[in-house]
């Protein structure tokens, strides 16, 4: 693993997350490091996408501080890249495939700047790399719940980021976007870049990510994946709910019942 631990990329410092006077994050003092795929796994309401939302500096903050590559966001927010989830987006704004991705060039170009040629067939690379070339005219509303989770990272892929936060980004895909979307971010870690996604399936976790960040409102354990992925983690993190899952899990090995659509 070309993992660079003592140059993070994310360093979070006694950060807490309130809504209405509630915390959704306690007290969470972390570090990610460069180079690294890392998960992001906890129950419903642990505070995983309020994490990534913080980072980017959507959300305020009630206490501590969040530094990406050593710096506020405000310095360095060209390098950083957004996946929020499907769910969040209007889809029926009327754009296109391509209008979405080009907006990942948006951070590159000067103030009222149009894209350049070069900034179209960087967007046109990615719309490839994801595999939506003969979509790339069509209306993003038209497409599918898999084929906008897409869109999305080719929009990532097309800022040309250091550090890639992806909230949930294979929530109600089929298998074969999440193949491709796992080959996307492996491709991104051998170019260097650090990809921090949330993450709910357990039985993929260990084969997924080289690095584990396990929250329950709280931190609960951050560190490399064979060392947080164990019993002890698991069970702090998901409480009874641990035991459910695990059933859930041997049943459908057992009756050998697909997780998604092929």
């Amino acid at each position: 693993m070309n993992i660079r631990v003592e140059q993070p990329a994310v360093e979070v410092h006694d950060l807490t997350v309130s809504y209405q006077n509630r915390p959704i994050l306690w007290g969470v003092d972390l570090t990610l490091p460069q180079g690294a795929l890392v998960g992001i796994m906890g129950p419903n309401g642990a505070g995983k996408s309020t994490l990534l939302k913080s980072m980017m500096g959507l959300l305020p903050l009630s206490s501590g501080y969040i530094h990406l590559f050593g710096q506020p966001l405000a310095q360095v927010r060209a390098r950083v890249s957004y996946v929020p989830q499907r769910e969040s987006v209007d889809w029926d704004f009327p754009a296109s495939v391509l209008d979405v991705v080009l907006m990942g060039r948006y951070g590159k170009l000067g103030l009222f700047s149009r894209p350049r040629q070069s900034d179209r067939d960087i967007a046109h690379d990615c719309i490839r790399k994801v595999g939506l070339e003969n979509l790339a005219h069509r209306q993003i509303a038209q497409l599918s719940g898999g084929q906008q989770q897409r869109v999305f990272l080719a929009r990532a892929l097309a800022q040309k980021a250091d550090l890639y936060l992806m909230d949930e980004p294979f929530a109600g895909v089929d298998a074969t976007t999440e193949a491709a979307i796992v080959d996307l971010v492996r491709e991104l870690k051998q170019q260097g870049k650090t990809v921090v996604m949330v993450h709910h399936d357990l039985q993929s976790a260990s084969r997924y990510f080289d690095w584990l960040l396990l929250l329950n409102q709280r931190l609960v354990a951050s560190g490399p994946t064979h060392q947080v992925f164990v019993p002890e983690h698991l069970q702090e993190a998901y409480g009874g709910k641990l035991t459910l899952l695990a059933q859930m899990g041997e049943l459908m090995k057992q009756g050998n019942y697909p997780a998604r659509e092929k």
